[in-house]
């Protein structure tokens, strides 16, 4: 009877203990996504008096300050909003930025399990950067050429340490000779590349070159219309002046009318032969509609003013519904900003 006793007094004291520990750990997380207003409010002050702090380098509030300054560059000209101006993605990007500085190893590798897939790879760059590590994934301003010597190290969900490989950064101005010489013909890799950075000219042509490829998925097709502005390039490929800005025509101008009448032609032609991917989150069968809906007024508009668009617009490629059942697009590759990462070998 006595080792009976004694047997659950031990459970109850050992039940009591967890029930602590999880409430301190927990209360140390909660404590720690608190201070993120305070530490945003720093941040942004740090950024304003000095536009050049982000490349000092890793140092105290580094990760909350590139937070600050990405969050400023998205929404254009003008100072970083307030803590209270923030939306909801933009305050959880600050939230994991002040998690990844302050957390513990042990309370950072439980917090990654409960983040989404994209949250744990922004997560572990994060705590990477901050921990001395080269910002993930690794990458080196270089020519393509292999080099397996090197590999860096990632954490993964269950907090053990894993090799991945160096990528090498390819700007956006050496893209698309890389894709007609070198690169492998992968539709995968193609659907990454409409989120280069499309303030730079040099991307119209680059997907004017994946557009023209045979093996083009259609959903990458459909995903450049949204991204880009097809009602500009079908003004100016009309010869309307609504968004000419006067002087030299820019090079990129006729690119992005090139662009739109490749996707328009292959559309009407329907030999977009292949259809894999599932939509992107802007690619809906009503995203679609009123993408379709828009094109089709401003067609009227340029009518009505007696002038003609000299391509067919993309009626039947908007009009499919929506593959919803196909497959995420699983590339080796990375898109950040103006550069394409590439793997090492």
């Amino acid at each position: 009877m006595r080792i009976e006793t004694l047997f659950w007094s031990a459970v109850v004291v050992l039940a009591i203990g967890v029930l602590v520990y999880r409430h301190v750990n927990r209360r140390n997380v909660n404590r720690a996504l608190g201070e993120a207003r305070e530490a945003y409010g720093a941040a942004r002050a740090q950024l304003i008096a000095d536009p050049l702090a982000v490349s000092l380098g890793p140092q105290g509030g580094y990760a909350v300050l590139t937070v600050v300054e990405a969050i400023a560059d998205g929404r254009g000209a003008g100072p970083p909003p307030t803590f209270a101006e923030l939306g909801g993605r933009e305050m959880r990007a600050v939230e994991l930025a002040q998690a990844a500085t302050i957390l513990t190893d042990r309370q950072f590798n439980k917090t990654l399990r409960r983040l989404s897939a994209k949250e744990q790879t922004v997560f572990r760059q994060l705590r990477d950067l901050l921990q001395g590590e080269t910002s993930a994934p690794p990458v080196r301003e270089t020519t393509l050429r292999a080099d397996t010597s090197k590999r860096s190290a990632a954490i993964d969900e269950s907090g053990e340490r894993q090799s991945r490989p160096v990528f090498d950064a390819l700007p956006i101005a050496g893209i698309l000779e890389w894709l007609k010489n070198t690169a492998p013909r992968d539709p995968d890799m193609w659907h990454l590349l409409p989120e280069l950075n499309w303030d730079h000219p040099e991307i119209y042509d680059i997907l004017l070159w994946v557009v023209s490829q045979e093996e083009c998925d259609a959903s990458t097709a459909v995903l450049i219309l949204h991204l880009m502005q097809p009602d500009v390039a079908m003004d100016m490929a009309s010869g309307g002046q609504r968004w000419h800005a006067g002087g030299e025509a820019d090079a990129s101008v006729s690119s992005e009318v090139r662009l739109l009448a490749m996707i328009g032609k292959r559309s009407e032609e329907e030999s977009f032969g292949h259809h894999l991917f599932a939509p992107d989150r802007l690619c809906t069968d009503e995203g679609n509609k009123a993408l379709l809906d828009m094109m089709l007024s401003e067609k009227e508009r340029i009518e009505s003013a007696g002038r003609q668009l000299p391509f067919p617009l993309p009626v039947k490629l908007l009009s499919k519904p929506a593959l919803v059942t196909g497959r995420k697009p699983k590339p080796d590759f990375e898109v950040h900003d103006d550069r394409l990462l590439v793997p090492q070998p």
